[in-house]
């Protein structure tokens, strides 16, 4: 069994996850040993910001320094190499999401793994916020569940891209989402599920499906402004708000008057201004500027490594994740393939 010593890390990309990998790493007192990417300006950068040694490849890492986990924060293609060389190489992985391409690949990953009784745990960094956590014991005190779940989430991450890029960054973006109904709602596998899918124009994604008997709808915007992340909870005994770009929830009274309907928009506001103060002077505290939930993700992470326990995320919910979004995936090409031919008439 692992030590309580310190961890030694690798961080793999020096971009901007790689930044707050590096961040949450050293916050959860973890030693930074390398850093690898490519580009030397930028692993230098980071080097000389959280420690270690700046690599240009992997495979030279692995030789000359000594680390425990290994941060993949490179673009998803280069997934499923990092892990398995990170893997065959005894080291515990922590990879951004999706994992892989498709769902076959992460069952492979996951298989090798599991046979050296490794950690390879995706950074489904939103179900791991306090909001989340909060609603979770919310919903756990509450009669009966929900009527319905939707999720709106607006990025400027598709600004800069061509128009058959878009999509893929929507499937990128897609397992946020699912993670939070896995989290949340882990009783009922999503995998089980049929999931409707319009894709209306590129870099915009509707998709619906039931889950444990309510509906969730989830919409992806690559076009809309200003950016945001939000996931209502419609429920008889009052609806809850969350705002995971910042990840704090608002819960709403189920009071029906007509004193309230006229009061309720100044009452949402208000209720909504101290939440999010509060959870900014959190944040503040704990010195947590960007992605909440990361650190939590990592600490947990970190812990299973040391007590050679269970990673936070289950095999199951990340299959499933990664079930789903392939299926999605799939239905966005045949929309797209549809869409062309329609042009070409």
């Amino acid at each position: 069994m692992q030590t309580e010593a310190q961890l030694t890390v690798a961080i793999v990309g020096a971009g901007l996850m790689g930044h707050w990998h590096a961040h949450a790493a050293r916050k959860n007192d973890a030693i930074i040993t390398a850093v690898i990417d490519p580009n030397a300006e930028a692993a230098n950068a980071l080097v000389g910001r959280y420690g270690g040694r700046a690599f240009a490849d992997f495979e030279r890492a692995l030789a000359q320094a000594h680390f425990d986990v290994v941060h993949i924060c490179t673009p998803l293609k280069t997934h499923v190499s990092l892990a398995r060389q990170a893997l065959m190489a005894e080291k515990h992985v922590i990879v951004e999401k999706p994992v892989a391409p498709s769902r076959t690949e992460v069952s492979v990953l996951q298989d090798l793994a599991a046979s050296k009784n490794l950690l390879l745990c995706p950074v489904h960094q939103f179900a791991f916020q306090q909001g989340v956590a909060s609603v979770r014991d919310e919903l756990a005190r509450r009669t009966s569940g929900p009527l319905a779940v939707s999720f709106d989430f607006a990025s400027a991450g598709g600004t800069g891209h061509q128009t058959h890029e878009l999509d893929q960054i929507l499937v990128e973006i897609l397992p946020h989402p699912l993670s939070i109904l896995s989290e949340v709602w882990p009783e009922a596998p999503l995998e089980r599920e049929s999931w409707f899918v319009d894709n209306p124009q590129p870099g915009e994604l509707f998709t619906y499906s039931q889950h444990q008997g309510f509906p969730v709808a989830i919409k992806l915007s690559l076009n809309a402004r200003p950016t945001h992340c939000s996931m209502t909870i419609y429920h008889e005994q009052g609806a809850i708000h969350l705002n995971l770009f910042h990840g704090f929830a608002v819960f709403e009274s189920p009071t029906v008057s007509r004193f309230r309907k006229i009061v309720s928009p100044f009452a949402l506001s208000l209720n909504t201004l101290m939440a999010a103060s509060g959870n900014l002077l959190r944040r503040a505290l704990n010195r947590e500027p960007a992605y909440p939930g990361l650190r939590t993700l990592i600490y947990r992470c970190y812990q299973a490594v040391k007590q050679s326990t269970p990673g936070p995320i289950s095999r199951e919910n990340t299959l499933a994740v990664a079930t789903i979004t392939e299926l999605v995936k799939g239905k966005l090409s045949a929309a797209a393939t549809t869409q062309m031919e329609h042009w070409r008439q």
